[in-house]
């Protein structure tokens, strides 16, 4: 028979403590905290967590404890969050932009607090505009490093008012099916997105790209070994002039046949893309890389055409957004610290759709895709050439 758990000396007086949530320890030196044993992150012995100050009471703790088993506390930003995931509102969305929701739905559950917890055990009825006015306002311009001498974390304004846009839809369902009683999102302007393309000069592009290729074919353990999808993911972006995620879901549907067909988003015309040599080049690679990994993990190779994507992990699946985030981020870092370009030239994938479409010769409206000259000029830096005021009028 297990021994009965013994009351602390100084324990509040409202605790039973025959009903306390195992796992969870008053602090019996009198600083009125309550903790738990979590595992040390280097993977032996453990340390000491607060959950709770000394008001807490039997319902918040029993709460607490259900939290960390993984169960989102009820009224908590995690708890509307996976909600709001199983509901007929997201089903009828379509999969990319599920996906995309999934995506930044794990980076707000997981965004740290300074009360050394994060945003997704927070209780959405306990929010304030104004505090996701300045958690906003953080993440769209960045903030020094955790301790001295860290890197400062850099400022990303396009994910801070994706972040806000679905904070703001995921409270506002939350709200009318009665999972929280405000939206504190709502009224909320989004920040100003950076006007900055970052698009390479057309020898900086080709010297990275031809670092990647390098880098590819050196052994898999080699210090600045990377996939070799990067470099070819580069030379589709740049010949079809696409965003990051078309060339990401691009299938064996898109690229049969003499010409590419492209898949725009964001309600730009597809078009039909000439191959040229490099462009086989890319595609060809991609295929005898697919097919080898599928060779490899013996799996079921899918019967249709559009179920074949052409870029995968090791595993076989479609390569995702985190996998060729993390993939990109260590190439261009090592490209800094080899001084194939510097810290201020980098560029991501996007970037490459600017420089496509600035080099196309012809109709360039017509070869991005998009519906509009305004649209389209956000793409286009080329810089005309023109005669000088007055020159010819005498």
């Amino acid at each position: 028979m297990a021994r009965p758990r013994k009351a602390a000396p100084n324990l509040p007086s409202h605790i039973d403590h025959t009903q306390l949530p195992a796992g969870i320890y008053w602090d019996p030196t009198g600083r009125g905290k309550r903790y738990v044993r979590v595992t040390h992150e280097e993977g032996y012995g453990s340390r000491i967590k607060t959950v709770a100050g000394p008001t807490a009471g039997m319902s918040g703790l029993h709460a607490i404890m259900e939290a960390r088993r993984g169960e989102a506390q009820r009224g908590t930003v995690a708890f509307v969050i996976d909600r709001h995931a199983e509901s007929l509102a997201f089903a009828q969305l379509k999969p990319s932009t599920q996906q995309g929701y999934k995506d930044y739905a794990r980076a707000i559950k997981a965004y740290p607090l300074k009360n050394n917890t994060t945003l997704g055990e927070a209780t959405v009825d306990r929010l304030t505009p104004g505090f996701i006015r300045r958690l906003i306002d953080v993440i769209a311009q960045g903030r020094p490093g955790a301790k001295p001498g860290a890197p400062a974390i850099p400022g990303h304004p396009t994910k801070a008012n994706h972040l806000l846009r679905l904070l703001r839809r995921v409270f506002g369902w939350a709200r009318e099916h009665d999972h929280a009683s405000t939206n504190p999102a709502t009224g909320i302007k989004q920040v100003k997105e950076k006007g900055d393309h970052r698009m390479p000069a057309i020898d900086v592009f080709r010297k990275v790209q031809a670092y990647a290729k390098e880098c590819s074919a050196r052994g898999p353990r080699a210090r600045v070994a990377v996939p070799a999808y990067l470099w070819a993911a580069m030379e589709l972006a740049y010949q079809a002039r696409l965003r990051g995620i078309e060339v990401l879901t691009l299938t064996d549907a898109h690229v049969d046949g003499e010409v590419s067909r492209t898949n725009r988003r964001k309600g730009s015309r597809d078009n039909l893309v000439r191959k040229g040599v490099e462009t086989e080049e890319a595609i060809d690679m991609l295929r005898a890389r697919r097919a080898a990994i599928w060779g490899r993990n013996g799996g079921v190779i899918p019967i249709r055409a559009e179920d074949r994507y052409l870029f995968v992990s090791e595993g076989g699946e479609r390569l995702t957004e985190d996998g060729w985030q993390t993939a990109w981020g260590r190439m261009m870092r090592n490209a800094v610290k080899d001084g194939i370009l510097s810290q201020d030239d980098r560029f991501g994938l996007h970037s490459l759709k600017h420089r496509g479409v600035t080099d196309t010769k012809g109709d360039k409206k017509e070869a991005s895709g998009h519906k509009t000259d305004a649209m389209m000029h956000v793409y286009e830096h080329s810089l005309p050439t023109v005669a000088e005021s007055g020159s010819n009028d005498r």
